[in-house]
């Protein structure tokens, strides 16, 4: 469980770095800019934990990217709730 709890926080930690070197925030624009700035594709160099050498270029688009970040969220707080519901504080 504590394992899987780190495990599950270090993502959240990375996700929000990763965003930073995504692209700059973008104005907001009509409907059919927004359409087109969604599927533009962004890629990522994602480092294997464990490894100084290990990594891979992982391409998705932007709304892909910030699915992934809104699913990590709700995980996360899932977990915390779970805790804090357990009487566990951390």
């Amino acid at each position: 469980m504590i394992k899987s709890l780190s495990l599950l926080l270090m993502f959240a930690v990375a996700a929000p770095a990763s965003a930073q070197n995504a692209s700059p925030a973008q104005p907001v624009a009509p409907a059919a800019a927004k359409d087109k700035s969604a599927n533009r594709m962004i890629c990522e160099r994602q480092e294997e934990i464990g490894s100084r050498l290990g990594g891979k270029k992982v391409c998705k688009t932007a709304a892909q990217w910030e699915l992934e970040r809104q699913q990590n969220r709700q995980t996360i707080d899932q977990v915390q709730q779970q805790a804090t519901a357990n009487g566990h504080s951390g």
